[in-house]
């Protein structure tokens, strides 16, 4: 299910959420986190139709700060334990039979004198519950060595400067305890590389991706060349040239890291363009596949013909004059700014 986290530095800018929507549709989470929405709650909770993830809980923002988000599939069952301006905790149910686990999803206190109270939470929280729990999040504290099990750079945290002034640190963190780890004992987190935040995004992969027959890969490869070229590959290529880039960068020179980034924003943007352009021809050649209509009595009509007839008749119906309206009852009422005398003058 592959959950992911992201301080994404607000939500308002189309290059963010096109980023975002990237990710779900490369890494495939059915539950997804993020903190630093800088938006209202309602602002938040409509992104779960570009997401594709149809529940959603949100916290609203104080001005340009703060905000959360947590999105989750269908599939999932998800109730909530507690919430505030700073975590989510959930209980997840995936399967019958299945025990269920706990998951906290956390953003820390930027005030370094009120970080305690984040630990705090978390002692209080593990007080509650013996059983498969994780916590995954940007805690705002440097912490080495980074999540066990991770793949990618050992930071998640860049603030961009140039030379001596920049500081690459582990501010996001996935952890664990061993009753989750015994459940999923693959599960190692990735971190994807980003163009729009300084902070990389975490993904617990959870299920190892199956590797397809030969003959299915040759198939998939002729279908993605006549559909939507190499677009997807492009991207996936530029984020594993952009990783080492960004690891190397030990002297501060950020043009060839601006560069990748920016050719990156934009085949986001191409992919999102083929998908919507790919889900309007659909529509153009399939229809929305409606095959029956419902009479005035509620019955059913499957017959063309009569289909037909009834679409012509609503639609008659709808742009004729209504006999048993008479507009003149209501224009009485009221006094004529324009005499017959003023029409006569016109004339």
């Amino acid at each position: 299910m592959n959950p992911l986290a992201w301080n994404c530095r607000g939500i308002r800018n189309s290059r963010t959420v096109r980023e975002l929507c990237g990710f779900v549709r490369s890494l495939h989470p059915k539950i997804v986190f993020l903190c630093e929405t800088r938006a209202s709650s309602s602002r938040v909770s409509n992104l779960k139709w570009r997401l594709g993830l149809r529940n959603s809980l949100a916290v609203s923002s104080h001005g340009l700060s703060g905000g959360l988000g947590l999105f989750w599939d269908e599939s999932l069952d998800v109730f909530l334990l507690s919430q505030g301006e700073r975590h989510f905790d959930v209980l997840i149910k995936e399967e019958l039979g299945l025990t269920p686990w706990r998951a906290t999803f956390v953003y820390g206190e930027p005030r370094v004198e009120n970080r305690y109270k984040m630990w705090d939470l978390m002692r209080n929280l593990r007080g509650e519950w013996n059983g498969p729990w994780f916590l995954m999040g940007d805690f705002i504290e440097a912490m080495c060595p980074p999540s066990p099990g991770f793949s990618g750079l050992p930071w998640t945290y860049n603030n961009n400067q140039a030379g001596s002034r920049n500081m690459q640190v582990g501010l996001d963190r996935g952890v664990a305890n061993s009753e989750w780890s015994l459940r999923f004992p693959g599960a190692h987190i990735n971190h994807p590389c980003s163009s729009r935040s300084d902070h990389k995004a975490l993904v617990y992969l959870l299920q190892v991706p199956m590797t397809p027959s030969r003959n299915m890969e040759a198939s998939l490869k002729s279908w993605s060349r006549e559909k939507f070229g190499h677009v997807t590959r492009e991207i996936e290529r530029l984020r594993s040239v952009l990783e080492p880039l960004e690891g190397e960068d030990v002297i501060g020179n950020r043009a060839e890291i601006l560069q990748a980034k920016i050719k990156l924003d934009e085949l986001l943007y191409r992919e999102e363009m083929m998908w919507l352009q790919r889900s309007r021809i659909n529509w153009l050649k399939e229809g929305d596949r409606n095959t029956r209509l419902k009479r005035d009595d509620g019955s059913w009509c499957a017959n063309q013909e009569e289909m037909k007839g009834m679409a012509s008749h609503y639609f008659s119906d709808l742009f004729s004059k209504d006999s048993s309206l008479c507009p003149d009852d209501l224009t009485n009422l009221f006094a004529p700014k324009i005499t017959l005398e003023m029409n006569r003058d016109l004339c």
